[in-house]
């Protein structure tokens, strides 16, 4: 049996026409980053980061999912995992 190994990226698994990539192009998150970035509370666990949560909040509240539900859609969907900026292999919020 041969075992092939091929180097993909979740950037290219995701369609160019799928509408996450319209939505990224639509919202200027840098600007988004600073205003949360000025209200996040200082310690030194920043988990996920607070960019990427507000990504996985915004994609629950366009997709009308409840937090069970974006769990399994996160672990699910290479378009919701490129578009909150996680890796392929990178856990996501549980």
């Amino acid at each position: 049996m041969s075992k092939q190994l091929n180097m993909v990226s979740l950037e290219q698994l995701v369609n160019e026409n799928h509408q996450y990539r319209k939505y990224k192009e639509l919202f200027d998150f840098e600007a988004v980053e600073m205003e949360l970035v000025a209200v996040e509370k200082e310690n030194n666990y920043k988990g996920y980061g607070i960019l990427r949560l507000f990504k996985c909040l915004l994609l629950q509240f366009m997709e009308d999912m409840s937090d069970r539900e974006l769990e399994r859609y996160l672990g699910d969907s290479n378009a919701a995992e490129w578009f909150c900026d996680f890796d392929l292999t990178e856990r996501t919020p549980d």
